[in-house]
């Protein structure tokens, strides 16, 4: 193992000092060179003496940053039109993990806060969170992730954050404390 290390650092090692010498080289050049410049159908081979440099180890693509979007969107309501509109929004983001979630609550204001003085919108992680919510208004289900807003006085956003006893007290079906 020790002896492989060994051939490991003398090859970095080899890479390191050839590539000095090729810029170095390169800056005492004059700038037109007197051989031919290789023509797009040539293919250029590493000479022999020169070891070939092993490529990178593929990672694996990370997936897209989810972003807030009007498909999003499973309700929306104006209210308070003659104070500048105040725009309620009930959405659904489609993941469970709770840092997205807030984020997106914000990106949902602020889409709304172009159109309207105030908005509100409630983010639920999943369609099977959302539906299980109160439609007659009567109470409040707290299968939501996030109520985030500003009031039509303007200011930071107000966060306010569902909690994981309710989430379980009211039997939510989604997964977002579990």
């Amino acid at each position: 193992m020790r002896h492989r290390r060994l051939l490991l650092a003398a090859f970095f090692l080899l890479i390191l000092v050839s590539a000095t010498a090729c810029g170095a080289q390169a800056e005492q050049e004059p700038a037109a060179s007197s051989e031919p410049t290789p023509r797009s159908s040539e293919v250029l081979t590493p000479s022999p003496s020169a070891p070939a440099a092993q490529s990178p180890p593929r990672t694996t693509a990370l997936p897209a940053e989810l972003l807030f979007s009007e498909t999003m969107v499973r309700s929306h309501e104006v209210n308070k039109h003659n104070k500048g509109g105040q725009a309620n929004v009930e959405m659904v983001a489609g993941t469970n993990d709770l840092t997205t979630l807030e984020r997106l609550g914000h990106e949902c204001v602020d889409a709304f806060l172009r159109q309207q003085t105030a908005a509100f919108c409630k983010v639920f992680g999943t369609d099977a969170d959302y539906r299980s919510r109160d439609l007659r208004k009567v109470g409040d289900s707290n299968c939501w992730a996030f109520y985030v807003g500003v009031p039509l006085t303007g200011g930071e956003p107000i966060v306010t954050a569902g909690d994981e006893f309710g989430y379980d007290a009211e039997r939510c079906p989604g997964k977002l404390y579990r």
